[in-house]
């Protein structure tokens, strides 16, 4: 594992009084739940609402245990992973590829067609041997390729990669996600997705997709064009965040165009009703907060190849 460096950074903005009297009031409710769930307050596996498999994490990690073990017991399920087994059912993919696995959510969190092909990629090399026990004991495990690495538009070596240890969900190659006092710097490798993934797996074939890389989403597709413009339709799952891209060093507005031109765009209109709406231009990304400076959403990424009849059933496009 690289050696992490210790970077001295500016504080973390303040919590409001009402959000951590929140927090405690959850955890106090989720305590009692863990214990006779799991038999401890900080289980080293856990199951995903609605899935069978075992997803191992790092106990001391409170966004392991608030998104793999706490959400779950309140029988809730991430918006990505929503649309993920969704499109999974629908689309029978012959090839997967999971951008950012955190602790695998996504990659674990569902069943596969005996066909299917699967590709994780996770940068942060701390999560790595936790993803290898969940892909051990997933039953289309012998299938998966995780590989540690940056993902990006070319190879290089010692690339900077910022770890929050305190969460692990906000870890990214962009610098000004992670300025807590503590942070982690790790140099990295960077691949691109096509020097990963064969393209005689991806010839001609079905394509699911999922890219949550806090930001650098605008790099990283750039290095999957050969992939993408390979397989017979591809369907895909992205973060948009405006600010995040500026910090990673792209503009938003060209990057969307640049998405525009290779794939018909939609955005989650509402993840609850399962409804996209389609994306004809950059001023239609809603603000975060009404904030105008905080373009984000998440994209629906459908290749211009694929023909009709990749929308499943439970989504519809808003008129």
């Amino acid at each position: 594992m690289p050696r992490p460096v210790m970077l001295a950074l500016r504080r973390p903005m303040k919590v409001s009084p009402y959000k951590r009297l929140e927090k405690a009031f959850k955890r106090a409710y989720l305590k009692p739940l863990t214990l006779i769930r799991y038999g401890t307050l900080k289980p080293e596996r856990a199951k995903l609402h609605g899935s069978d498999h075992w997803i191992y994490i790092d106990a001391a990690d409170p966004c392991a245990l608030k998104k793999v073990v706490e959400e779950p017991l309140r029988g809730k399920v991430s918006d990505n992973l929503i649309f993920w087994r969704d499109f999974n059912r629908h689309l029978k993919p012959d090839l997967i590829v999971d951008v950012g696995l955190n602790y695998g959510e996504c990659l674990f969190g569902t069943d596969y067609d005996d066909k299917t092909l699967l590709y994780g990629f996770e940068a942060n090399p701390r999560l790595i041997s936790h993803l290898e026990k969940s892909q051990a004991e997933h039953p289309a495990g012998l299938r998966m390729t995780i590989t540690n690495c940056l993902v990006s538009d070319s190879p290089a070596e010692d690339i900077p990669f910022y770890v929050n240890p305190d969460w692990s969900g906000s870890s990214s190659a962009v610098r000004e996600m992670n300025t807590r006092p503590q942070t982690l710097e790790f140099k990295l490798s960077a691949k691109t997705i096509d020097s990963v993934v064969p393209l005689s797996e991806a010839r001609g074939k079905t394509l699911l997709f999922k890219m949550d890389i806090e930001g650098y989403e605008s790099k990283a597709l750039k290095g999957f064009i050969e992939t993408l413009a390979s397989v017979g339709r591809s369907v895909g799952f992205i973060e948009f965040d405006a600010q995040y891209i500026r910090w990673a060093g792209e503009s938003p507005e060209e990057y969307l165009a640049w998405l525009q031109r290779r794939f018909d765009t939609y955005r989650v209109g509402n993840i609850g009703a399962k409804k996209l709406r389609k994306v004809e231009s950059y001023d239609q990304i809603p603000k975060l907060h009404g904030d105008p400076n905080r373009l984000h959403t998440d994209l629906v990424l459908v290749g211009k190849q694929t023909p009709d009849g990749w929308l499943a059933p439970e989504w519809s496009i808003a008129q």
